[in-house]
């Protein structure tokens, strides 16, 4: 309790008296004219409680513990009023003030520190009178006393992941935690020097996963924009001529690749060939091992006895056949065509139909002259009328794609209306089977997000949104704070994350 003071009197270069009560931000003296306040007591020495057991009958008490307990502060105040009036005007305003839970006690003495407290008692004031003497009694649940100022400290140590505070207090503080993320992270901790932890997030969660993934390398754009390839051969045919041209043609509003004329004469069937080299997948490997094949073709012959013939090989880098296909009708009079399944250089299967319109009889027709190939290590499966020939090629197994060439002849002199109708590809889709690949994943902290936590009052929010089960079950909650006296507090993130900027934020705690 402070000693008794004159109404008049006041601290040097303040009109207020040393004990003026500041509540919730009013100071009541300037709220209230004619309002004074006497003297204060409660806010010395904190009450303790104590906790002991019998043993039979042994002397004494065994300790269990302490306990502070809530704290009473009392104001004593004067008020005089010039009038009635005034008199009830005064106390209708002060209980306007008091009106509030757990409102913030600052005395003029000590400004930089408050109380919570709520008003519960006011005392007797005397009757019949306008200028008294009266009580205010604050009830403190929490008996503790605060720094005005929330000190806000960022780590200082291991290149910027331990925090170092010199905490001046006299009771322990519990500090709010916050992360700014500057980058994925999968989970975030704190430890201080007693080894305490609050931790959030998953410590295993991963930036991001291996996977495998086929992927598109060559489409039948690449063959519409690949020159003619006049200085190689067509591997399945090296005995035929490849001098010639291939095109691009218009057949029923489809683009398709096409022949375009013979060239030089070098064996029985001669014309266009072109050949793309497979480029690197995302990962920057060259060659496929295993991959996958689907084209739409026509081969369709108007008249009977009309010839050519077409072809698509799978090769390795050194030109060594993998698979082929081959379309080729001979036949000067009827209209019967062949179609060959090729691998390593030698016929797996061949198979006869009729180049005509009928589905029944010709499967390279226009709704339906769908094909594929399929190499997985030595086993290759090829499509043919509905079903699936499968072959097993040992020699095939570790040969990689690198190239695939698409060649049409014809055969002799024979062009004009002698040749194929329509003999083209338009659809051509190769993918590499089973690439590695890297994707990122969901994390559960991204780039700009902020994490906080609240060590008194375990509340967390991400993005100043309320979290709740992001905390580990195992959280110390309750004995992470700061103590008296020098601190540290380490930062642990994702291995694999940027380093978060890092904050902590807490209030001086007295007794």
């Amino acid at each position: 309790m402070y000693r008794f003071i004159d109404v008049m009197e006041s601290q040097t270069g303040s009109a207020l008296p040393s004990e003026a009560l500041n509540f919730n931000g009013h100071w009541l003296e300037e709220e209230i004219p004619g309002y004074r306040t006497l003297h204060v007591s409660g806010r010395e020495v904190i009450g303790t409680e104590l906790s002991s057991s019998q043993i039979g009958t042994a002397d004494g008490e065994k300790y269990r513990y302490k306990r502070y307990t809530p704290r009473t502060i009392t104001v004593t105040y004067q008020l005089i009023s010039k009038s009635n009036a005034a008199f009830r005007e005064a106390y209708n305003k002060l209980n306007g003030l008091l009106d509030v839970e757990e409102g913030k006690l600052i005395f003029n003495d000590e400004q930089d520190k408050y109380f919570l407290g709520t008003k519960v008692n006011s005392g007797e004031v005397p009757p019949g009178s306008n200028s008294v003497t009266g009580e205010i009694e604050f009830i403190c649940s929490d008996p503790f006393k605060y720094s005005v100022e929330e000190k806000e400290v960022i780590p200082s140590l291991d290149g910027g992941s331990t925090f170092v505070v010199d905490y001046k207090g006299t009771y322990p503080a519990h500090p709010i935690m916050e992360a700014t993320f500057n980058s994925d992270n999968g989970f975030i901790a704190y430890m201080d020097e007693r080894n305490h932890i609050l931790q959030f997030g998953n410590v295993e969660e991963v930036d991001g996963e291996d996977y495998k993934a086929n992927e598109l390398l060559v489409t039948i754009q690449d063959f519409f924009k690949a020159p003619d390839d006049i200085t190689r051969v067509d591997v399945m045919h090296p005995q035929y001529g490849s001098k010639g041209t291939l095109k691009k043609v218009n057949w029923n509003n489809t683009d398709f690749l096409a022949f375009g004329t013979k060239g030089d004469t070098v064996g029985s069937a001669n014309g266009g060939l072109r050949t793309i080299t497979i480029p690197a997948d995302s990962s920057g490997k060259v060659g496929a091992k295993n991959f996958y094949s689907y084209f739409h073709v026509l081969f369709y012959a108007a008249l009977m006895g009309q010839t050519g013939e077409m072809c698509i090989n799978w090769l390795t880098k050194d030109d060594k056949m993998i698979a082929g296909v081959n379309w080729y009708k001979v036949d000067c009079t009827g209209n019967t065509g062949y179609y060959d399944l090729v691998a390593n250089g030698r016929i797996l299967k061949t198979y006869s139909y009729q180049t005509n319109h009928l589905q029944s009889q010709n499967p390279w027709y226009w709704d339906w002259g769908n094909c594929d190939l399929k190499k997985e290590g030595s086993k290759l499966t090829f499509f043919y009328y509905g079903g699936y020939p499968s072959f097993t090629v040992p020699e095939v197994e570790d040969m990689e794609c690198a190239k695939i060439q698409i060649a049409m002849k014809q055969w002799g002199d024979r062009d004009g209306s002698r040749f194929m109708h329509w003999m083209g590809v338009d659809v051509f889709n190769f993918h590499k089977v089973n690439v590695d690949k890297w994707r990122d994943v969901p994390n559960k902290f991204g780039k700009g997000d902020t994490l906080s936590a609240d060590s008194n009052t375990g509340d967390v929010t991400l993005k100043g949104l309320p979290q709740f089960g992001l905390g580990a079950l195992g959280n110390d909650w309750e004995d992470f704070c700061l103590r008296p006296g020098l601190n540290q507090v380490k930062c642990l993130y994702s291995n694999w994350a940027q380093k978060p900027d890092f904050k902590l934020r807490y209030r001086e705690v007295y007794l």
